[in-house]
């Protein structure tokens, strides 16, 4: 048993012991808060690391897209110079097409269309009002040649002629009761064109240089048919004439011609009503000087390549703006020109027409009085035909009623004026 003197003294001899738990338990938390706080510290500083490094790749960002905006900025000046550019070539243009378009609308042929189509259609013609031509009153263009230009004709029972076959003639024997005329003989065509074969036989060679002449023993007769002929006649007011007299009541003159647009006619002025009404009032019986001239001076080698290699398409003159020069088809033309100063007759396109330009020419003859017949059946040209009417338009004429009115003989032609819907 311990002695009571020495328990009670026990607890200060522990006491010191005591604070050192003490102290070392308070060194222990103050350790512990050093360390949170280290940690913390560590922490915040990897915060601040990657902090850094946010605000250095934000740095580089805004570097980057301040670039970027300079660049932009830069793009949007040199966007607003071409702007600026385009708004001047475009104001430019505009005073450009604004001087074209007044030239073009101040073109008589232009202007002859559209006042010929408001006065038979009673309101304006369609934008852009440029003259042109449909098929009427069939508007079925997917014809042949041949089809178009003898399908509405009374072929199997009727009597007719044809007009200078040479060696392609439209209708053959087998087919129709038909006569073949040409300005020569079988003998004096084949000694004119000896390089072409297979010239028909000619039932009847021309009278005196008149239709009327050499068939009228013949008549009257169902039909007439004229392919690439009516452009060499030199008097084509009277050969129409001529044409009538030998045709009954009703009787058809067919007739297919070149458009100017599309052969070697190209660069030539078309024909006027008063060229044809000269030409009938002077009782012509060749080309005029006029026309030899014309026709010498200005033919070129353009969709005849069939003819030579030198040919060019009409779109190539066109487009080319002047730089396509097509080779003339005649030199030394001025010695064809003073020979018929002196009444030689040369085979020459006397007449250059377009399809409005035509119907707008008969029409304008039908007014004055000149005109022996209505237009039955016209048919444009069709440039994706794909034969040799992508050269040429239709007009299948009717010999007209002598009671009937001007207007409707007019109006025959002139409803044919603008474009298929």
């Amino acid at each position: 048993m311990i002695p009571f003197q020495l328990h009670r003294r026990i607890p200060f001899v522990r006491r010191p012991f005591y604070q050192r738990d003490r102290a070392l338990a308070e060194l222990s938390r103050v350790v512990a808060e050093r360390d949170a706080a280290l940690s913390e510290c560590q922490e915040q500083g990897r915060a601040i690391t990657e902090l850094s490094g946010t605000i250095a790749e934000r740095d580089a960002a805004l570097s980057e897209s301040e670039q970027r905006v300079e660049q932009r900025d830069r793009t949007i000046k040199e966007l607003s110079g071409r702007i600026a550019n385009l708004e001047d070539a475009f104001s430019k243009s505009n005073a450009k097409l604004s001087e074209i378009t007044k030239f073009i609308k101040s073109i008589p042929a232009v202007l002859q269309y559209r006042q010929a189509y408001f006065e038979t259609f009673d309101h304006a013609a369609p934008p852009p009002s440029l003259p042109a031509a449909r098929a009427f009153p069939l508007t079925n263009t997917s014809l042949s040649y041949k089809e178009k230009l003898t399908g509405l004709l009374p072929i199997s029972n009727g009597k007719g002629a044809e007009i200078g076959p040479l060696d392609i003639p439209i209708l053959s024997k087998e087919e129709s009761n038909v006569l073949y005329v040409d300005h020569l003989d079988t003998e004096g065509l084949q000694e004119k064109y000896p390089n072409v074969a297979n010239i028909v036989p000619i039932d009847r060679p021309m009278v005196n240089d008149s239709l009327f002449d050499t068939l009228r023993s013949d008549g009257p007769l169902d039909y007439i048919v004229a392919s690439q002929v009516f452009e060499h006649v030199p008097n084509p007011i009277r050969w129409l004439h001529e044409a009538a007299k030998v045709l009954r009541p009703g009787g058809f003159l067919a007739l297919a011609l070149p458009d100017r647009r599309t052969t070697f006619d190209l660069l030539r002025q078309e024909s006027r009503a008063s060229d044809l009404v000269s030409a009938y009032l002077q009782d012509a019986v060749v080309p005029d000087i006029r026309s030899v001239y014309d026709h010498h001076s200005q033919a070129a080698y353009i969709n005849m390549l069939w003819a030579t290699p030198l040919s060019v398409t009409p779109e190539e003159v066109v487009d080319g703006c002047g730089l396509v020069q097509p080779k003339r088809a005649t030199d030394n033309y001025m010695e064809y020109v003073y020979s018929a100063k002196e009444g030689t007759y040369f085979d020459v396109h006397a007449w250059v027409y377009t399809p409005p330009n035509f119907l707008i020419i008969m029409a304008q003859l039908a007014l004055d009085g000149f005109m022996p017949f209505r237009c039955h059946q016209f048919y444009p040209t069709d440039e994706n035909c794909g034969d040799r009417g992508m050269y040429t338009f239709f007009v299948i004429l009717e010999k007209a009623d002598k009671d009937i009115e001007v207007s409707d003989l007019r109006n025959s032609f002139l409803r044919c004026l603008g474009d298929n819907p």
